[in-house]
């Protein structure tokens, strides 16, 4: 008997090798038909006798290429249509999207063999690939992913390759940035002398070097202690010689980067393991597909290590491996080399020729570049390993754009995330598509890139957003991006109930309006990203850590304890709020806050350089009260004496907790206040006996590690003391200071030892990277349920709070434009 059944497939199933898979599995069974891309996923029609069809389908689903994702398959039988043969046949150019768009692909083995192989083709050529590797994301304009719709649409292909790209058996069949020597993309090296665009314009005119000249000429720059941007995949790197202590020195001076730690790539696995300790997780992070930079612990002094400068405050580096050909070909001459992101500070990574004058000469001493465009920047992603659980610092190239799976059906949303380590997330048929790393906002460059990355998405999605969710935050750039979008084809709303609650209507009504409007208050938006990672749908015990958020009740909220479910929270318990002296100056120098507890707990004496603090938060001016966990780290640090001015976000807590001695698990005392409605988490008497200690002369790693499970015992008693108010038992731990191992680990144990449930990020960041995530599940749900929003434009005026926030939420100047003032070291009058 036979049947014609045609599938269209949903999922990563486009550059993954999945047409070529589906082409040998029909035709080793025999079967006639077709398969194509679309802007769906993939199209496929087959026709045979009706075992070898199921066998087919079973074979598919069950073997699918490595790196496809199939996430829904839907069948469709017809009448025989008599095929003879099955063919590729050209895309579908229109349609709705639903396919998973590939990140990028670190090169595969078979790749690495061909381009060390004397007698290959592509022997030494920089940019070999095939379907199972290579650049996917970051060349991509639009879909179907086809050649012409990427940017190796310039570059004809020659005749070699064009029959490989054509042959169903082969491994370059439609790898659209499959190229070689003769017809794809080429090195050149730039000189700051080369710079100007006429130089440039001439020099790539007129290419004559071979690619492994360039790279020869590189080698040895970076031999001689040069400093080179090198084009990658996302974006440029600046190189130096990890080895070499003049040349990291000399990076960290041009580039203004006095201590923040360097990213470093290694040969190969056993270079790694010669200057770092690896577990057999860590390995697997190493050696995956994403090629990610793996946080890990550096080997003893005793053995071979690289020079303190690279890490200077943190006994780990940030170590990767190579996941381009070009790496590869680079670190065949060293060990070990700095990789940090080519950019100034605060700035987008360069991606373009025409930035480069911002990194030659002035950080630059020539820079290795290539002529296939990169269409999305993307950085490296950051994570390391905790109690064998993946923790994200940055999520981008190799996971990005990976879809995460957080309701079953929703409307299109943008969620636009905060101000410092931003992304967005774009939401259709209840998958959350999170952006790369964009980063800090209030840099013009930062914004006009996440401006037009968003719109850039948009495109490549076909997502139209219905609803626009954003931070309560009223001076966050997002936020006023969010206040002022307007999209085309979003829902008219219409008011349920009472008329407070609008809600979309049906699709087949959308037409060109504003868009719904949903505020989501910061600390619920990271809890809900923890429950829309792990399909979490009942209420939990939230408890968000961070450096600055932006309450419900207008102030600064950042040591939370929550009970929340996706749509809405309630402020239960919180660390007590101390003033910012200065406002965001207290954040880039930490003795402002050392000065504020310590007059907040009266346990200093009034110094003449005191007193400009004491009486600016007697005035309420420019001393906004936080209950930020990052500021009272912040404090502890510098009253230790480990940071007084910051050069780099949280520098203080990581300096922290690099001293804590992880040996001692004693504690010192806090209080727990019994007032309503939400109960005060008091570290005074910590700091209090803080202090006894070090005028005593303790080591000051003890006392790090005591204030480390100070935390974690408070938080573990205002748990037990929530669960046994509310009877919950699952906690989400989020917010950046869970960033901070030693924190998270005592946390986690404890609260396990006492039958919690604990969950934590593993998809997202837990730092503000993960925010948008969590925006749009709360959007999500409040659509689900037909809660959205009131007020001007769709806006809520009451969506963001808890229940036990004030009736408005007010902008009344405590989190206004911050001015800086007088600055003191505060360690040299701890002691009057």
């Amino acid at each position: 008997m036979k049947t014609c059944m045609r599938a269209r497939i949903v999922g990563r199933v486009q550059g993954v090798g999945f047409r070529p898979t589906v082409y040998r599995y029909a035709t080793q069974l025999g079967l006639g038909g077709f398969v194509c891309n679309g802007p769906h996923g993939v199209t496929v029609e087959v026709e045979g006798d009706d075992l070898k069809v199921r066998a087919f389908f079973h074979h598919l689903i069950h073997d699918p290429p490595k790196q496809a994702v199939i996430a829904d398959i839907q069948k469709q039988v017809f009448a025989e249509k008599g095929y003879k043969q099955f063919e590729v046949i050209e895309s579908e150019p229109e349609g709705d999207a639903a396919v998973h768009i590939s990140p990028d692909l670190a090169t595969c083995d078979d790749c690495l063999r061909e381009l060390f192989d004397p007698q290959d083709r592509r022997h030494g050529y920089p940019f070999i690939n095939c379907t199972n590797c290579g650049p996917r994301f970051t060349i991509i304009r639009d879909l179907p992913y086809d050649r012409d719709k990427t940017s190796m649409a310039g570059f004809t292909m020659c005749a070699p390759c064009e029959y490989e790209y054509h042959d169903p058996r082969d491994r370059r069949f439609h790898a659209q940035p499959d190229a070689c020597e003769k017809c794809g993309p080429q090195l050149d090296l730039i000189t700051p002398e080369d710079c100007s665009r006429e130089s440039y314009s001439r020099r790539e005119n007129a290419r004559e070097d071979a690619s492994r000249l360039q790279l020869m000429r590189v080698v040895d720059l970076l031999r001689r202690g040069a400093i080179v941007a090198v084009k990658s995949l996302g974006g440029y790197h600046l190189a130096c010689d990890a080895t070499n202590p003049e040349a990291v020195a000399r990076l960290r001076q041009r580039k203004h980067r006095p201590h923040k730690p360097f990213a470093v790539t290694f040969r190969d696995l056993a270079a790694v393991k010669k200057f770092c300790e690896v577990s057999e997780a860590e390995e697997a992070e190493l050696l995956s597909v994403t090629r990610p930079i793996v946080l890990l612990n550096r080997r003893p002094p005793s053995t071979p290590s690289l020079h303190h400068c690279i890490s200077p405050d943190s006994p780990t580096i940030g170590a990767f491996l190579p996941y381009t050909p070009l790496h590869h070909l680079l670190m065949q001459g060293f060990d070990a080399l700095v990789m940090t992101s080519g950019n100034l500070t605060d700035e987008p990574i360069i991606s373009e020729e025409a930035e480069l004058p911002t990194l030659l000469g002035p950080i630059a001493d020539a820079a290795l570049t290539h002529n296939r465009p990169i269409v999305h920047k993307c950085d490296d992603s950051v994570l390391r390993v905790v109690n064998g659980q993946r923790q994200f610092f940055r999520r981008a190239r190799g996971f990005v754009p990976n879809p995460i799976r957080i309701a079953e059906q929703s409307p299109h949303i943008l969620a636009v995330g905060g101000e410092l380590n931003n992304t967005f997330c774009l939401v259709r048929d209840g998958n959350a598509f999170l952006s790369q790393h964009i980063g800090d906002l209030k840099d013009y460059k930062t914004y006009d890139y996440f401006a037009r990355e968003i719109t850039a998405w948009q495109k490549l999605m076909r997502i139209e957003p219905e609803v626009v969710a954003y931070d309560l935050h009223p001076s966050y750039l997002s936020t006023k991006f969010a206040r002022a979008y307007r999209g085309t084809g979003v829902s008219e709303c219409r008011s349920v109930g009472n008329g407070n609650h609008p809600k979309p209507n049906p699709p087949s009504l959308r037409h060109s309006i504003t868009p719904l409007l949903v505020p989501v208050q910061h600390h619920h938006a990271h809890i809900a990203s923890v429950m829309a990672e792990h399909n979490l749908h009942e209420p939990v015990i939230g408890v968000a850590l961070d450096g600055t958020g932006y309450g419900a009740d207008g102030t600064i909220w950042g040591g939370e304890f929550l009970v929340a479910d996706r749509a809405e929270f309630e402020r239960l318990a919180h660390f007590k709020a101390y003033p910012l002296p200065g406002g965001d100056k207290a954040i880039e120098e930490p003795w402002r806050m050392a000065a504020s507890v310590l007059i907040a707990e009266g346990l200093c004496e009034l110094t003449p350089k005191l007193r400009p603090i004491q009486k600016m938060i007697e005035a309420n001016f420019n001393a906004p009260l936080s209950s930020s966990a990052g500021r009272l780290f912040d404090a502890v640090a510098a009253i230790l004496g480990l940071c007084d001015v910051a050069t780099y976000e949280a520098q203080a807590a990581i300096r922290l907790e690099a001293l804590a001695d992880a040996r001692v698990r004693e504690s010192y005392m806090f209080e727990i206040g019994t007032q309503r409605p939400s109960r005060v988490l008091d570290f005074g008497g910590t700091i209090r006996a803080i202090l006894d200690d070090k005028r005593r002369g303790e080591d000051v790693g003890m006392i790090a590690a005591k204030f480390h499970n100070s935390v974690a015992a408070a938080i573990l008693r205002t748990c037990q003391w929530m669960r046994d108010e509310r009877g919950i038992e699952t906690v989400a731990l989020s917010g950046g200071v869970f960033q901070n191992e030693l924190l998270l680990c005592r946390t986690v144990e404890a609260l396990q030892t006492q039958e919690f449930k604990v969950f934590t990020n593993t998809l997202v960041p837990p730092n503000d990277g993960g925010l948008a995530l969590g925006q749009a599940a709360v959007a999500a749900e409040r659509m689900r349920i037909g809660e959205g929003a009131n007020g001007r434009n769709g806006e809520s005026e009451t969506a963001g709070r808890g229940r036990n926030a004030a009736p408005t939420i007010a902008a009344t100047g405590k989190v206004a434009p911050l001015t800086a003032d007088h600055q003191s070291p505060i360690t040299n009058h701890l002691e009057r």
